[in-house]
């Protein structure tokens, strides 16, 4: 007898019900867990000069950066979002370390924010006993100190709003004392640095500093030590008040920048402050060409001894520097490398004031680091613009916010 075949296998009823069954499943798992996630990070966009449509050059304004490893990097500035700037800065100076080139840089971020500076009365610094500011409206606060000053607690709290962010910037001692004996020598006539002889000007200035140094401090004698607020009456001795200086400083800056190490410092206060990379563009200033000068190993031990002060900061905050740069992870030095191309350019724009047609502006496009922007050469002007003319501009234009106000504060 032949039995009735039970069919070709499952029944169809059952068999639309568990694709059914499957299809819904495939559905909500792929609504809970994307199928396609990618973590690549687009590559830095090229940038170039908006031109004038008559005006054919041979000079190439593209940039591009090959960056290793790009794609496993996920850069900090892209996830700051959009955290407001700090406004708020305590910029203190110091002689040739790059502070002049630092404060025009403050100086453009603060005209371009509409901001209020703090300026002296009288002159173009607050030193000596010159310690009063231009007035501003009742009920105003000031913004950005960028003017030269020794550091005071008291002072800089008496003309800055509390939360404002207190930033230095340091230079190797040696190389920051060469600089400033020829600047202060030749540019201002110093009279206690026209005595020592040319003929090995500083091995002469290094070896007699009883001669020539008498002071406790001097532009080329612990002169960031005097910036920073410590005591004439601290001598090499004195570790334990030393130590308590430097220990209030750490306390008080938030980044103190190097200057043999500026675009790497200019990138470090970008993402410390939440600014953009068109706020910290730059070009140098007030640089002073000297001959070169190598110390001897006794020389330089001499040196060393006499600016103690000068040592004891930079060995100080030259080490928080390399450790916040350590800890800002692999896309730093990337960044950095993109901001040196986009500095070239602009530097290559800035230069073509005499050209005919003029060029219109620089425009920097996007990448992972900055929203695009232009370089107009309104910009250029500020950069190249002289620190007393600059000042004397800010003054004017303070006076103008502030008319007829004449409340002083210090």
């Amino acid at each position: 007898m032949i039995k009735k075949p039970m069919g070709d296998g499952i029944p169809k009823w059952l068999m639309i019900s568990t694709l059914f069954v499957v299809v819904c499943a495939l559905a909500v798992i792929e609504t809970l867990l994307p199928l396609h996630t990618s973590t690549s990070i687009p590559p830095p966009r090229q940038y170039s000069v908006n031109k004038s449509s008559s005006h054919n050059s041979n000079r190439k304004y593209i940039g591009s950066i090959v960056q290793k490893d790009l794609l496993q990097i996920t850069p900090k500035s892209s996830t700051k979002g959009k955290r407001r700037k700090v406004t708020h800065i305590g910029f203190l100076k110091v002689y040739k370390a790059g502070s002049s080139t630092l404060a025009n840089i403050f100086f453009r971020f603060g005209i371009n924010h509409n901001l209020t500076f703090v300026l002296p009365t009288k002159g173009y610094q607050f030193m000596g006993t010159n310690y009063s500011a231009m007035p501003v409206k009742p009920g105003q606060h000031r913004d950005i100190l960028a003017c030269h000053s020794v550091y005071s607690r008291i002072f800089f709290g008496s003309v800055l709003p509390e939360d404002s962010v207190k930033i230095g910037i340091i230079r190797e001692p040696s190389e920051r004392m060469v600089s400033a004996a020829y600047y202060y020598r030749d540019v201002w006539k110093r009279k206690y640095l026209l005595k020592v002889p040319k003929l090995n000007f500083i091995h002469n200035l290094v070896e007699r500093p009883d001669l020539y140094e008498t002071k406790p401090f001097s532009e080329t004698k612990n002169a960031m030590g005097h910036v920073f607020g410590f005591s004439p009456s601290i001598t090499v001795n004195d570790t334990e008040a030393i130590e308590k200086h430097l220990d209030l400083l750490k306390k008080d800056f938030k980044q103190v920048l190097v200057m043999e190490r500026f675009e790497e410092s200019l990138i470090l206060m970008k993402r410390t402050l939440n600014w953009d990379l068109a706020d910290v563009i730059y070009l140098k200033r007030n640089s002073h060409a000297h001959q070169p000068v190598i110390f001897g190993p006794d020389e330089l031990k001499k040196f060393k001894n006499t600016c103690f002060l000068d040592y004891a900061v930079y060995e100080t905050f030259y080490e928080i520097f390399d450790k916040k740069i350590d800890a800002e992870g692999p896309d730093f030095i990337n960044e950095v490398e993109h901001f040196n191309s986009v500095l070239q350019s602009v530097r290559d724009f800035c230069k073509l004031g005499s050209m005919n047609p003029p060029q219109i502006s620089l425009r920097i496009s996007q990448s992972v680091w900055n929203e695009p922007f232009e370089v107009t050469k309104q910009d250029c002007h500020y950069m190249k613009m002289g620190a007393f003319k600059l000042m004397d501009f800010l003054k004017e234009r303070h006076r103008e916010m502030n008319m007829n106000h004449d409340i002083v504060s210090r």
